[in-house]
């Protein structure tokens, strides 16, 4: 089958009748959306039960938090279905002010991947439209479809989603920081306010502190480097060289089936920019301060910092 591409707007054809014509048939699934509300997934979730329970299928999202529209109604379904299908997971990307990267997280993307007796099928659906009712309904949106049995733009897609999932910025909501969020949310869609109020300002700062303890998708470069550190620190070692560090944290990489996260040719080159930039006396605008390079300039030990560090 070539190629089939195909502009769509709610307009002439709702996407969430697309969406729930993909989910019926799909065996694995990957959707990375800025902004999710509960009426977006009233509108597909009997087709998203059907793949989750007939087809056994893979489903994963992740969804965009800045209190503006995505709702905590939503996120407490996301996670009723982790709870109840092993095939289910979801994460959340921080807001730009806390994921040390100066990233808005604006896409709109759907993947689809369909194993069939008589071949396979990719589908991948980008264009203007949240995974909400609006967005999936009655909004005037554009979207564009891809459906390929070769995947080359899915690939693509494929290649921007995991970017997205390996940024330290991804994490899992836990059940009380849900709760927490919708209360905030509710806080601040009451207020007639311009100025918001210090003890709401003071509940989410709380709440971002609780973002950087949660789990992400995969631990970050730094927290390898530190829980590595810490582990010779137990055998009597206080300070480590970079060479063991290049040759250790690889195998841990390998290990965690990490290795699409970095680029494995320069890895040394990685793992030396992650401790310069978290080393004490760095003027890197990201720095945590987590490092300190000893006299002999290629051992590191932990600051403070490091030592009592909880992120990802």
């Amino acid at each position: 089958m070539p190629t089939k591409i195909q502009i769509l707007s709610n307009t002439n054809f709702a996407l969430a009748d697309v969406l729930k014509s993909e989910l019926i048939e799909s065996t694995s699934v990957q959707i990375a959306v800025a902004f999710l509300r509960r009426t977006g997934l009233e509108h597909i979730y009997k087709s998203l039960d059907y793949a989750l329970t007939t087809n056994k299928a893979k489903i994963e999202f992740i969804v965009g938090l800045d209190f503006k529209t995505t709702d905590a109604e939503a996120l407490k379904a996301l996670n009723e279905l982790k709870s109840k299908y092993e095939g289910f997971n979801f994460y959340c990307f921080g807001d730009k002010r806390d994921n040390h990267n100066d990233l808005v997280f604006h896409p709109k993307m759907y993947m689809f991947h369909t194993e069939l007796s008589k071949g396979t099928k990719y589908s991948s659906i980008v264009g203007s439209s949240n995974f909400t009712g609006g967005g999936l309904t009655t909004n005037f949106e554009v979207n564009t479809i891809f459906r390929e049995d070769k995947p080359v733009y899915f690939k693509q897609l494929g290649a921007i989603y995991d970017e997205i999932k390996f940024t330290d910025s991804i994490f899992q909501p836990s059940i009380n920081y849900i709760k927490k969020y919708g209360n905030i949310k509710e806080e601040l869609d009451k207020s007639t306010k311009k100025v918001m109020d210090i003890d709401v300002q003071k509940e989410i700062q709380e709440l971002k502190q609780e973002e950087k303890i949660l789990p992400g998708a995969f631990p970050s470069l730094k927290s390898l480097i530190i829980d590595y550190i810490k582990q010779k620190n137990k055998e009597g070692i206080p300070a480590v060289s970079t060479k063991e560090l290049y040759i250790n944290i690889e195998k841990i990489v390998v290990e965690k089936a990490m290795q699409e996260r970095f680029k494995m040719e320069t890895f040394a080159n990685t793992i030396r920019g992650e401790l310069n930039t978290h080393e004490v006396s760095s003027t890197h605008k990201f720095s945590l301060k987590l490092f300190k390079r000893e006299t002999e300039r290629s051992f590191y030990s932990l600051t403070e910092n490091g030592l009592n560090y909880k992120g990802r």
